[in-house]
Formats: structure tokens, sequence, C-alpha cells
């Protein structure tokens, strides 16, 4: 149920604006830009885990530095015609956010730590193909994932 509200209330603000007027293509591209590649920067600094007991904080530092991402994200206001887009790459985006998240408590409350993170990495596939044709159709490759 609060997936579901997550994900209603980002596309909603991705369509709607909130009573703000919308950016240009080329200022959403590069607001976009800016926002990814902060957060990029973020997540690179997160060291790899080296035993599976650091699994739970390397999950956690990593939705840490991307939920302010997705929140500056959905933020922006796209101009029309690239809306519906743009509200599929935040869905896409918040889906692997939220799955990030809760295998990161999963793992805390003692969940097998490889498991987890096997089945994590299984569930984002798909997730992320969806988020990365979107950002790709939008032309804002700095918001794809690697």
């Amino acid at each position: 149920m609060r997936r579901g509200a997550v994900l209603a209330s980002l596309a909603a603000l991705a369509l709607c604006g909130c009573g703000r007027s919308s950016l240009s293509s080329a200022q959403l591209r590069q607001d976009a830009t800016r926002i990814c590649a902060t957060a990029r920067r973020q997540t690179d600094r997160i060291a790899t885990p080296t035993s599976p007991a650091q699994s739970a904080q390397f999950l956690a530092q990593g939705a840490a530095a991307l939920r302010p991402e997705l929140k500056a994200l959905a933020a922006l206001r796209p101009p029309s015609d690239l809306a519906r887009v743009y509200a599929a790459a935040l869905s896409a985006s918040s889906a692997e956010l939220i799955a990030l998240s809760a295998t990161a408590r999963h793992v805390d409350v003692g969940d097998d730590p490889v498991s987890a993170i096997s089945s994590l990495a299984h569930r984002l596939g798909p997730m992320e193909s969806r988020a990365n044709a979107a950002w790709h159709s939008l032309a804002i490759p700095a918001c794809v994932n690697r």
C-alpha cells in the first residue's frame, strides 16, 4: 500500500507541478543531470562491503544517498511533452529505492545478507531496465543506472 502511494504521489507531482511553471526540455535535462551527478558522486563514495556483516550498512547508505535525489527529481516540473515519460522514470526509480530500502531493513533485522542481496539484484533488473529506458528516452544519461 505504501509503495503504491509513493509511486502515485511522484507521478502526480511530475504531471501537475503543483502550480509552478514547467521547465523547458533543456532546463529539465540540465537540472536532472546536476541532481543525478550529485547522487552518483555520493554513491561512488560508499565503500563496497568486504563481508556480509557490512551489507545492511552498505544498503542503508545507498538508500540514504538516493532518497534526496529522487525527492529533488520529483520536484522538477517537466514540459508537458515529456511529463509521462518523466513520470515513468520517477516511478521506476522510486520502485528501485523502495526495494533497496526494504532489503536493507530485512538484512538489518537478521535476514541472510547474501541471499537478500542476490534476491534484490534479481528484482532490480526489470526496474533498472524500465528506469534506464525512460532516462535514455528523456536524454538524461546521468540518471541511468550503471
